[in-house]
């Protein structure tokens, strides 16, 4: 049977399908344009399909279910938060938790690393979370991303050029207004998410975790390399989770992985 994952955050829809015989297609979608491309790859009426989705906003539900209509053959498998079927976590209030950062911390597991993992998750909010070797979801940070800084400057500054910013300055001091906004806005994001990876880090140590990994995820991933040059870079991870999710529901019914 063919397998269909749906990422659907805070701005942007990312989506896997894989193919019974092992073809995969992957790309990302606006909730508007999401049905259009799903047509174009599924057609009208697809011959078997399995769908997990993970959901951030509660508003985007009936939306998704109304595009995923007469495209499934098996019950949607909804992850829609820490509390979801599948996923582990041992935040203070799981329900609570959004469901990229739990199956981020799933798919860390499935992968069967030694250690623990600080995973940086860049998207519309940055999450730095830690995660342990089996894939548990310890807790984390979350602090806003490059586009949503960007997007708060402009609205409570509109006379600055931030559009027109150039983002990559080496010099100690700008002498011109969109290098200086460029590098200001690129040395805050970076250098706040590396604190609060150093953070983690040193929490893990505390306990004993001498060398956990960190892992770069999501759509703006490439913009902290230079923050965190050891890092690795294991994009779709929300997606790789949805289809750790989707094997276990198989498994724990009766099916096989």
């Amino acid at each position: 049977m063919d397998t269909l994952v749906i990422d659907a955050g805070n701005t942007r829809i990312q989506w896997r399908l894989r193919r019974r015989g092992g073809g995969l297609e992957e790309s990302d979608a606006s909730l508007d344009d999401l049905q259009d491309d799903l047509e174009s790859v599924l057609g009208s009426d697809p011959d078997s399909l399995q769908v997990a989705v993970s959901c951030l906003r509660k508003d985007h539900r009936s939306i998704l279910e109304s595009v995923l209509q007469n495209k499934c053959h098996t019950p949607i498998l909804w992850i829609e938060n820490g509390a979801s079927p599948f996923v582990s976590v041992r935040t203070d209030f799981p329900q609570q938790t959004g469901a990229d950062r739990a199956l981020s911390a799933l798919a860390w597991g499935r992968l069967q690393n030694q250690s623990s993992a600080i995973i940086i998750d860049a998207g519309t909010a940055v999450t730095v979370d830690a995660v342990t070797p089996d894939g548990v979801l310890l807790g984390g940070w979350i602090t806003p991303g490059w586009q949503a800084l960007k997007k708060s400057l402009e609205a409570q500054a509109p006379e600055l050029p931030v559009n027109s910013m150039n983002e990559s300055v080496e010099e100690p001091w700008a002498q011109e207004t969109l290098r200086a906004l460029g590098g200001g806005l690129e040395t805050l994001y970076g250098a706040g998410v590396a604190a609060l990876q150093a953070r983690v880090e040193a929490g893990f140590r505390e306990q004993g975790e001498d060398s956990p990994v960190t892992i770069l995820t999501g759509g703006d991933a490439a913009r902290l390399r230079t923050f965190f040059p050891h890092a690795r870079h294991l994009p779709g991870l929300v997606l790789d989770g949805l289809e750790a999710a989707l094997k276990m529901h198989d498994s724990s019914a009766g099916g096989s992985e």
